[in-house]
């Protein structure tokens, strides 16, 4: 998913390099200090969301890795308990 977040940052650089240039032609139209303040905006959303976007996804991923160590730790406790709970039977088997 993060690498998803990364590539629509990339197409929105090419889309907004894309618009510079387009806005460079008719720059007579608007003045430049407008257009630079427009960008910048739309950069600093972007960004913002694109923080956003990479924290929920990396606590998302810290969850799901702290549950399959709990799972993990939890199956290893049962097994343990089984084994031993099987070395005792053998024991008292040996003992008779």
């Amino acid at each position: 998913m993060f690498t998803l977040t990364i590539k629509k940052s990339v197409q929105m650089s090419v889309l907004l390099g894309a618009l510079v240039g387009s806005v460079a032609v008719h720059a007579e139209a608007a003045p430049i200090s407008d257009v630079v303040g427009t960008i910048e905006q739309t950069l600093t959303t972007q960004t913002q969301e694109m923080l956003v976007s990479a924290k929920r996804e990396f606590v998302m991923s810290l969850q799901a890795q702290l549950a399959e160590s709990i799972y993990d730790f939890n199956s290893q406790l049962s097994l343990s308990a089984e084994n031993e709970g099987e070395s005792a039977s053998a024991d008292e088997y040996s003992a008779k």
